[in-house]
């Protein structure tokens, strides 16, 4: 019978492990090399090798010796440094390290990651390892430096409890108020193009900015008005005014420390509407220092 010859290498891992046992067993039991290379369709010089090396194919479990480079040896930062690198962008700023970034982009991981490889990846491998790690270029939150956490958490587990129990007590409805800046040349929205067309927003070029103060409920109802410049005092007696119109429940008004919110005249008219509204300044939340 003419023999039909085939690729050993087209085998199964499983499927080649059995080709070298019994091999193996064949020349253990007295067969000749060039007799079992043909019978399993092996060179026999393969032969010659799995019988000098039978015995660490057989604790192996007659499986073949990996091919190729060792895994993650091409990878710009190894497995350990990937992990430290992320602890450090998760606990530390990048000045802290000497960066010249105040946030964490690509530039400042990309500075980092010279730090402690001595090499400069490119960019695109920074963005691929930073969505790989999970993370996204974000808008920073911002916290204002004045605030005592011990505070805030004091406040929030003692003082507001008991705005809430007076609330249901008396009917009322808890509000919080606050006043934010709008610039008409602001434009932080990305969007999708071909590649190589840059899409385009046509904004005034005079600069223009409006304000708003505005109160929010616990349930997500929003009240707001539109001013000119800073928070006067007549403009936040006239939110007041407005807040408290068509409203058939009494307002608990919490607001922050703006001068313009403790002003005489304020207080004035908040007695003088003691049915309709009554204001809380959470003091305890800010330092002193």
């Amino acid at each position: 019978m003419k023999n039909i010859k085939r690729d050993f290498r087209s085998l199964g891992e499983g499927a080649q492990a059995e080709v070298r046992r019994l091999a193996l067993v064949d020349i253990l039991n007295g067969a000749g090399v060039k007799t079992t290379a043909g019978r399993y369709g092996v060179h026999y010089q393969t032969i010659y090798d799995w019988k000098r090396k039978s015995k660490s194919l057989e604790s192996r479990g007659f499986k073949g010796e990996k091919r190729g480079r060792e895994k993650d040896v091409q990878k710009y930062i190894q497995p350990k440094m990937e992990i430290r690198i992320q602890a450090i962008i998760k606990d530390k700023t990048p000045d802290k390290l000497k960066i010249q970034a105040t946030l964490w982009d690509r530039r400042a991981i990309q500075a980092l990651i010279k730090q402690k490889i001595k090499k400069t990846i490119p960019l695109q491998r920074v963005s691929a390892y930073t969505k790989r790690w999970g993370y996204t270029p974000q808008r920073a939150a911002k916290y204002a430096t004045e605030q005592d956490k011990e505070k805030v958490k004091k406040w929030l587990e003692v003082e507001y409890p008991q705005i809430q129990a007076r609330a249901k007590r008396e009917s009322a409805e808890i509000h919080w108020e606050d006043e934010t800046g709008v610039a008409l040349s602001t434009y932080h929205a990305r969007g999708y193009a071909p590649k190589g067309k840059t899409p385009m927003i046509y904004i005034p070029a005079k600069k223009a900015k409006i304000s708003m103060i505005s109160s929010i409920t616990n349930r997500g109802d929003i009240q707001f008005m539109l001013y000119q410049k800073g928070l006067k005092v007549p403009t936040f007696l006239t939110f007041l005014k407005r807040l408290i119109t068509h409203r058939k429940r009494k307002i608990f008004l919490i607001v922050d420390n703006l001068r313009a919110h403790h002003a005489k005249k304020i207080q004035e008219w908040v007695n003088s509407h003691k049915k309709e509204i009554e204001i809380f300044f959470p003091t305890s939340i800010h330092s002193t220092t």
